[in-house]
């Protein structure tokens, strides 16, 4: 017996060689962590998650967690600055269906198909009226994502499983939404790529997302598509 999880996703439309491709380049402007935090003194995180839906890939949320002192931080902040972690974020604000993230993507993607974008000015714009959160939560502070980082040392980034016996039901996921999970250090670099289930590393991440929600107010630096590349 196969038991088979399977999402519906509209066809994606076929863009020709020249066409601005207004999803990859929302990807890229919006949602790539590394964008987040401009005033840091490098470009490495300690922590960054992409969460996307579906085959399309549909920005849902990214987040990026820098450690340490920024530019900005002078005087009496440069002695404590040092193991402060910062959280930023970027959502698509649309909740949608219950227990269906993707449908914030694939609503952000719908509006801006609706714009007839033609280069990076006219998408930005459609970004800033679409109203995308732009979020920022110190995590050193909340409790919540504190007890959740205390168990990373948990996450099992590789699993085996042994070949069903005979009669076992086997579980298929099609068009699962996907996630990316990127550990960052001095001479470290750890990543996880896949889909979000119980147990995996996946999952872990989108708990820590989880356990930020009642940490988060507005960013007040500059919006990362706002940003100069």
């Amino acid at each position: 017996m196969i038991t088979c999880a399977i999402g519906f996703s509209p066809l994606a439309a076929q863009k020709s060689e020249n066409e601005y491709d207004y999803r990859e380049r929302t990807r890229q402007l919006a949602f790539d962590p590394v964008r987040f935090f401009p005033d840091s003194y490098s470009r490495d995180l300690f922590m960054s998650i992409r969460y996307t839906g579906d085959d399309y890939g549909y920005p849902v949320y990214s987040i990026g967690v820098r450690k340490g002192c920024t530019r900005d931080d002078q005087g009496e902040a440069r002695k404590t600055c040092s193991n402060r972690l910062t959280a930023r974020m970027v959502r698509s604000p649309f909740n949608g269906e219950a227990g269906r993230p993707r449908w914030r993507g694939q609503k952000l993607f719908g509006a801006l198909h609706a714009k007839s974008i033609v280069d990076d000015a006219n998408l930005k714009h459609a970004l800033d009226e679409y109203g995308l959160e732009w979020l920022e939560a110190d995590v050193t502070t909340c409790a919540p994502a504190i007890a959740h980082l205390e168990t990373a040392s948990e996450i099992k980034f590789f699993t085996t499983s042994p070949l069903p016996a005979d009669g076992e039901t086997i579980a298929i996921a099609l068009h699962a939404d996907k996630l990316e999970l990127l550990f960052g250090g001095y001479l470290e670099r750890v990543r996880y790529y896949g889909m979000v289930k119980d147990g995996n590393p996946g999952a872990w991440a989108d708990g820590f997302a989880k356990s930020l929600e009642t940490c988060w107010g507005p960013a007040t630096d500059a919006r990362p598509w706002s940003a100069e590349e």
